[in-house]
């Protein structure tokens, strides 16, 4: 049986006033403590999960960017490469007028020196002729010499290079 004393009351008494500054004292400052660093905690995470979605949001707006420029620096390129093309173009065309038009005036330099050059050869087998005509008639030759006159007249323009026209 439980014997009930002054004692066991003394303790009884004194285990509920341990009890309630404990509680007081100990268990409510704790407790105050503790809430007070889930609240701070829960308030890092928050800003964590904010500080997040802002950087994805910053991510997301520098991936954009970087396409954006991407882009543009596509763009410039293919319009340098058009302007590359067109100027080569055009400088191909000028330099083929170029040639067309030095072609054309050293054919025609080639045109006259060629007719300066017939006419040339045209007096010289007039003046051949006439010198030959002046020695046929000089001497009264007979059908020897008159074929030898005509072959010597024949050589004198071959070593001339007269008698080539082309």
């Amino acid at each position: 049986m439980v014997n009930i004393n002054t004692t066991m009351l003394w303790q009884i008494f004194n285990f509920f006033v341990l009890m309630y500054l404990l509680k007081r004292y100990l268990y409510s400052p704790i407790k105050d403590i503790l809430e007070k660093r889930a609240a701070h905690v829960n308030t890092e995470i928050d800003d964590a999960e904010k500080m997040r979605e802002e950087a994805k949001k910053l991510k997301e707006k520098y991936q954009a960017k970087l396409r954006d420029a991407r882009g543009e620096a596509q763009n410039i390129i293919d319009k340098a490469e058009d302007r590359a093309n067109v100027k080569a173009k055009n400088i191909i065309k000028e330099a083929e007028e170029k040639a067309e038009n030095i072609k054309a005036k050293k054919m025609e330099e080639i045109e006259k020196a060629k007719k300066e050059t017939m006419a040339e050869l045209r007096n010289k087998v007039a003046s051949m002729t006439i010198l030959a005509t002046n020695r046929l008639i000089q001497e009264q030759l007979d059908e020897d010499k008159h074929q030898v006159m005509i072959n010597q007249f024949i050589d004198q323009l071959d070593a001339e290079k007269l008698g080539e026209i082309q």
